[in-house]
């Protein structure tokens, strides 16, 4: 046993509690009560907010690489209840981004990686067919994707993605990054999306290359989501 090991304290090192059996009813309480309010279009507490996001009635689905599949933010629930109505439940994940889509402020209580797969939902539900890079040694690139058309082609496009709190603004050293990338790769384009916004020196670089980089604040991003709350 190293020296750092013996000089941590006993309790640092002890392992998290497991939820007793009245903490796990009164979350799936929580959930339950936040569900229903997602359909009724009433606000949610944090607490509730939390709740749904860490309960299976929303589950985190994996993108499939092996079968190329589109990412998408949550499977079908696991709970019996949940399918029991399949006319509420059946369209779920749109009502997920119509939820943000009335209430945007609450992308602020998502984990860095919840806001990742927000946004490529958003893309995917855009037409883009979309792939989460792994959350460590990304690159700074989140999300790759990719759109074909037609007449122009197929495009590609480099996502990064910053939540971020409201004075917490996106800087110059993030935007030229991006340009890096996306020419290193030769992508289309590098788009950059945020909870909050950018600082001037980062958009006036961004405006030297407007067709290769595509700066959204968090008034952009709540414009995106307020499009599936109509």
């Amino acid at each position: 046993m190293s020296n750092k090991t013996k000089n941590v304290p006993r309790r640092a090192r002890r392992r998290p509690r497991p939820p007793t059996a009245g903490e796990i009813f009164d979350r799936i309480e929580r959930a339950d009560s936040a569900m229903k309010k997602l359909f009724l279009d009433e606000a949610l507490t944090d607490e509730e907010l939390d709740a749904l996001l860490n309960s299976e009635y929303l589950e985190t689905k994996q993108w499939d690489q092996a079968n190329a599949q589109p990412e998408t933010l949550y499977n079908p629930s696991k709970l019996g209840i949940a399918v029991a109505s399949p006319i509420l439940f059946s369209n779920y994940e749109l009502e997920v981004l119509a939820y943000f889509g009335r209430h945007p402020e609450t992308m602020y209580s998502l984990t860095p990686r919840k806001f990742e797969e927000l946004v490529a939902t958003v893309l995917r539900n855009n037409g883009f067919e979309v792939e989460l890079t792994p959350e460590t040694r990304d690159g700074g690139i989140d999300i790759i994707a990719a759109r074909k058309s037609g007449i122009g082609g197929e495009t590609l496009h480099f996502v990064e993605c910053k939540r971020y709190a409201r004075t917490n603004k996106v800087g110059i050293g993030i935007v030229q990054r991006m340009m890096g990338v996306v020419e290193q790769h030769r992508a289309t384009q590098g788009i950059i999306v945020t909870t909050s916004s950018f600082t001037r020196d980062a958009q006036v670089t961004a405006q030297h290359s407007p067709h290769r980089l595509g700066l959204n604040s968090y008034t952009e991003l709540a414009k995106w989501l307020a499009a599936f709350s109509k």
